[in-house]
């Protein structure tokens, strides 16, 4: 009766813990758990895998969980290709897989999901899953694999085509589907995996037309020199169950040939030739440019006219933009120009003939624009515009430079027209601090790349400061204008600004040309070379720098292309996989072995910023460890103080 008579002082006491445990609570909104993380897990296909006799028209994957086919559609690669595309679905947690064809007889077929299953909660991808069955009793084990790589840059190349085929004639990449196919991963990796012995031939093309052929001229391609026999040996491996023991373990793994493929993809250089666009931005200025160089052949003539030697021609360097400056005042005068312009083309036996167009060249000129009606004009602005009709016009020089030139800089002074006369002398070069204006002595040339333009070039001094002066009317163009005068000041770099790298180029074995790239790998300079020597580039900021090699097979001095009709690759490239930075007043000291290597993977490193990554990753879980720490020393805390209570 003693302790009946307590049991409601029980239930206060037992309330009053719960109060006290519930008030040292951390208070926030549920986790809800654990973040998935957990791919799909195929529990079960129908039929099986690398099952034999298959007869069915449709294949069942059954997952532990569901799933979400959006991609599966696109990403999807069947071999040997079918002509349609088949049917996705899903029932609860199976996808089926319905063909839309018949498939062939005693065929091994291979899917290729790569990472299109994603899980329905957090999207979690089921990584390069592939299954193969058979429509005969023969399961085909061979496989070819390698990677493909753009040519020029070295880049892998995601999602390129990759076809075998057992017809081994030139034309069948165009004209027929391929026996079996692949598609490149984000590295560039293919498998072509279930062939059957025989002999293909290898390709790889971009497929922009999704035809599984290779259209010329309007996809990239590449192509293995070699017929490719797939082949497999299993190869043994023995070990002792035991030690002491005779019984012997046999192990081992079975070897697939041909090695590794590296196919690098290029776009044929095929001579294609048309008038791309053509304008006439002033009376005196028409431009072509031209999908192919007209170096060979090029002339232009005035329909229905006898006039003669009315324009001056200027090309590019690569002869496939020109522009014609009119330059017989009468010609220029007509709206209307109609033009015979003749270059050569292929017809379709791929024979050059002489190809005319005729264009019309319109120019109009522009609106003047008229004062506001009821505003008079005041005295000062007839003046100013009459001001202006009196002064003689005069052309203005573009410069290459500004207020600081580097010590191996030449001062470009670029006409907006073709000159007529120029007189050098009119150039003037002194110390800015040289209150005589005493003349130096510098060198001056015409450009040879950029047709209106003028080099001057100086041994300049370090920190040193210079004045550029040009005489008005030291150039007249092919109109009779005349040239404004220029005075520039502008300073030189210290010596000890720059650095420098020094490449020592090892194994050369053809002519080679070593490049320097900025990092965004834009050229900055290149150098040739045919033997091994140590290239030097000098006067560089600080900054970072890319090496490129490009073997040089025709010594042309530039990258050449391949070509498939003509059965040659394109030229090879390397890079050196280190990015150089430069310091001011620094060698940096670099070996390039310049052995030919089929296997090079660009993988260029920036070794200083990995290093920064690294510091910044180490920081990074130090400062999670710390606060796990407080965490759970505040948790400790917590727990403490809730245990106690006051009578």
């Amino acid at each position: 009766m003693k302790f009946l008579g307590k049991i409601p002082l029980f239930f206060v006491v037992t309330l009053a813990w719960i109060v006290i445990i519930s008030s040292c609570a951390n208070q926030g909104m549920p986790t809800g758990g654990p973040k998935d993380t957990v791919p799909p897990v195929l529990l079960s296909t129908q039929p099986k895998y690398k099952a034999l006799n298959f007869d069915d028209d449709e294949i069942r994957f059954t997952f532990n969980e569901y799933v979400i086919t959006d991609q599966i559609s696109e990403i999807l690669v069947v071999s040997p290709p079918l002509k349609k595309r088949p049917s996705i679905r899903t029932k609860s947690k199976t996808v089926i897989i319905k063909f839309n064809e018949d498939l062939k007889d005693s065929t091994t077929y291979s899917l290729d999901f790569k990472n299109s299953i994603v899980d329905n909660n957090e999207r979690n991808p089921l990584n390069n899953m592939r299954f193969s069955y058979s429509t005969g009793d023969v399961y085909d084990s061979l496989r070819v694999a390698g990677s493909v790589v753009n040519s020029f840059n070295m880049e892998p190349v995601e999602n390129a085509l990759v076809l075998l085929h057992n017809n081994l004639h030139d034309s069948a990449i165009y004209t027929e589907l391929p026996d079996f196919i692949a598609k490149t991963d984000e590295r560039g990796f293919f498998m072509i995996d279930n062939i059957p012995p025989g002999s293909y031939h290898l390709f790889s093309v971009n497929d922009a037309n999704s035809d599984l052929k290779y259209n010329e001229g309007a996809e990239e391609i590449a192509f293995f020199d070699s017929i490719v026999v797939p082949s497999a040996t299993f190869e043994e491996e023995m070990d002792t169950l035991v030690r002491g023991v005779d019984s012997l373990l046999i192990t081992g793994h079975t070897h697939f040939l041909p090695e590794p493929i590296y196919l690098r993809q290029f776009t044929e250089d095929l001579f294609e030739q048309y008038i791309d666009s053509y304008t006439r931005s002033t009376r005196y200025k028409c431009n072509f440019v031209f999908n192919e160089s007209v170096d060979d052949t090029f002339n232009i003539q005035l329909v229905n006219s006898n006039v003669e030697e009315w324009y001056i021609l200027e090309p590019n360097p690569e002869m496939d933009s020109i522009t014609f400056w009119i330059t017989d005042t009468l010609v220029a005068k007509m709206d209307t120009l109609l033009m015979d312009v003749s270059y050569f083309q292929l017809d379709s036996t791929q024979q050059l003939y002489l190809h005319h167009d005729t264009l019309q060249m319109n120019f109009t000129e522009p609106e003047k624009k008229e004062p506001p009606r009821g505003r008079r004009r005041d005295r000062s602005e007839e003046d100013e515009q009459e001001k202006a009709q009196a002064e003689i016009p005069q052309f203005v020089w573009e410069t290459s430079f500004g207020s600081t030139v580097e010590l191996n800089e030449e001062l470009k002074f670029t006409a907006p027209e073709p000159l007529k006369i120029l007189d050098k002398n009119g150039f003037t070069l002194y110390l800015a601090d040289d209150t005589l204006k005493t003349p130096l002595e510098y060198k001056f040339s015409k450009d040879s790349v950029a047709y209106r333009t003028y080099n001057i070039s100086y041994n300049w001094e370090p920190e040193t400061d210079y004045t550029i002066e040009v005489d008005s009317a030291t150039a007249e163009n092919i109109y009779g204008i005349t040239s404004k005068e220029i005075s520039k000041k502008f300073k030189t770099r210290e010596d000890d600004y720059y650095g420098q790298i020094l490449a020592n180029c090892t194994n050369v074995g053809t002519p080679t040309i070593i490049q320097l790239l900025n990092n965004n790998e834009e050229l900055l300079s290149q150098k040739k070379i045919d033997k091994d020597q140590t290239v030097t580039f000098e006067y560089l900021e600080p900054a970072k720098y890319i090496i490129k090699v490009i073997f040089d097979r025709n010594n042309n001095g530039k990258w050449d292309t391949g070509s498939y009709q003509d059965k040659y690759q394109a030229e090879r490239v390397f890079y050196l996989n280190s990015i150089i930075k430069v310091r001011s007043n620094w060698d940096s000291s670099i070996a390039l072995d310049l052995t030919a290597n089929e296997s090079f993977v660009k993988k260029i490193i920036d070794h200083e910023l990995e290093e920064q990554k690294r510091k910044e990753a180490e920081e990074k879980a130090k400062k999670e460890a710390e606060n796990e720490r407080k965490q759970q020393n505040n948790l400790l805390n917590q727990g403490s103080g809730s245990g106690l209570l006051r009578r």
